[in-house]
């Protein structure tokens, strides 16, 4: 197994039925021979992530004894 960068997959490409045959393919192959994947083109709003990230920094910025 060898490969020289990490596969970026169009999850936008897997709703339309004439680029879905490739995107399947594409992600066969990411999953069998890399073994990981990003996905791009999720559809998870912008003001999602954010208020996820803030979230998580907030966890971290907690003190070890109120966790």
């Amino acid at each position: 197994m060898s490969f020289t960068s990490i596969p970026i997959l169009d999850l936008a490409q897997s709703r339309d039925p004439a680029t879905k045959p490739q995107f399947l393919a594409d992600l066969r192959h990411a999953l069998m021979e890399v073994g990981f994947l990003y996905l791009k083109n999720v559809g998870i709003p912008e003001t999602l992530w954010n208020e996820v990230i803030s979230e998580g920094r907030g966890f971290f910025d907690i003190p070890r004894e109120e966790k």
